[in-house]
């Protein structure tokens, strides 16, 4: 080992104690310290001081704490010989007090000639090890102690190892149901536009006579307006592919961000005209003018989905250094504060929006705004509108 073990001995032998400090003070396997105390109380003292489990006056149950397990040397110690019969306490019961402030130092417990039976019972209740004194070459305490220490770091190792992987489990299985319900909801998404054409182009192919030239014409809009929701789930997946696949390269340019606004509500549709637009004319930021408008579009869409009237789109320079941030403002109910975190993952959908009729939507679209944004030097974020609504945010460059 290449640093220092660190042995506290809690032993009520003067003479046992020298014997240990001789022992491991020469001892070829490794360099040892040893703090020696003659009482159990001592002992759990010594060990609180030094970030063991006794706290306020109670013991907290022995091991790692959940999640985090702790290792082995994050105290003043790497491990424990105790003598199980000290003035204040005998047997079993020595070990498992020490035991439960140790955490997860390691413990080698020592026992008379006539003990060997309350070391092995020791070692079913937790102890890495037992030695009887001194019955053997005492040399053999040193390979015992590094032993113990190298196999407690080993078991927190696995520990923490074991968390770990219950958790990577746990957000791969997140991530199977969630990808699982994507599928279903791309091929609702295909199904329903595909349905549609098929029925309107059937009936013009089968009955061209029964229709007016009015409702031919409104017949073949709505093909029309099928496909054009085709195209766009067929852009968001590309998008999201290539931005997955690092694909994705802005070509960032001086744009006027009133101008890129304007674009933006003009191709959400006729309903955008609601937005009232607060931006200086001449505020410019440095961003790929499609990747702009993709975004505002993704955020001016969301909110005649889910918001509510009045909307809003402001802009203006914050922060230092100074930035573009953009808002798109609605007075609808806002986003649940527990989705938040979710809210720019992939694939993420809310309970309300997944329920919403009439309401389509593939879980990708705040991924790729965020995806988007990135690529270009910037981030999106969502800020609870007050007293209500909903505040989705982008900061960009300034050009100047």
């Amino acid at each position: 080992m290449e640093r220092t073990v660190r042995v506290l001995h809690i032993e009520d032998s003067r003479t046992d104690t020298e014997l240990v400090r001789a022992v491991l003070g020469r001892s070829p396997v490794a360099e040892f310290t040893v703090e020696s105390v003659s009482t159990l109380g001592d002992g759990l003292l010594r060990l609180a001081d030094e970030g063991g489990c006794l706290t306020g006056g109670h013991l907290r149950p022995p091991g790692p704490s959940v999640g985090h397990p702790r290792s082995p040397g994050d105290g003043a110690f790497d491990v424990i010989v105790l003598d199980l019969n000290l003035p204040d306490a005998e047997g079993l019961e020595t070990f498992t007090r020490v035991a439960a402030a140790a955490g997860p130092v390691p413990i080698v417990v020592c026992t008379g000639s006539v003990s060997e039976t309350l070391g092995i019972a020791a070692v079913e209740h937790g102890a890495q090890d037992f030695v009887v004194k001194w019955s053997s070459d005492p040399e053999s305490l040193a390979r015992t102690l590094l032993y113990a220490v190298q196999r407690s770091r080993q078991l927190t190792s696995l520990q923490r190892h074991l968390v770990e992987s219950a958790h990577a489990g746990d957000r791969l299985a997140a991530t199977n149901t969630a990808i699982r319900e994507f599928l279903a909801m791309v091929v609702h998404e295909i199904r329903t536009p595909i349905t549609i054409i098929s029925g309107y182009a059937n009936l013009l192919r089968d009955a061209p006579d029964t229709f007016t030239p009015a409702e031919q014409a409104e017949s073949l809009s709505r093909i029309l307006a099928q496909t054009e929701r085709l195209r766009r789930l067929t852009d968001t997946l590309l998008t999201h592919e290539g931005l997955e696949a690092g694909a994705v390269q802005a070509q960032p340019l001086e744009v006027c961000v009133v101008e890129a606004i304007d674009s933006a509500l003009a191709a959400t549709g006729p309903a955008a005209m609601e937005f009232k637009v607060s931006c200086d004319a001449g505020l410019t930021a440095r961003v790929d003018p499609a990747h702009l408008q993709q975004a505002l579009v993704n955020y001016t869409t969301n909110a005649l989905k889910y918001g509510a009237p009045p909307y809003a789109v402001t802009a203006a320079l914050e922060g230092e250094p100074a930035g573009v941030v953009i808002r798109v403002i609605d007075e609808g109910d806002g986003v649940p504060e527990e989705f938040v975190p979710r809210l720019f993952g992939r694939f993420s959908r809310s309970d309300a929006a997944r329920n919403r009729k009439g309401v389509h939507g593939t879980g990708l679209g705040l991924a790729i705004v965020a995806g988007l944004l990135h690529a270009n030097g910037g981030e999106a974020w969502y800020e609870p509108g007050v007293p209500r609504g909903a505040r989705f945010c982008l900061r960009l460059p300034a050009a100047h």
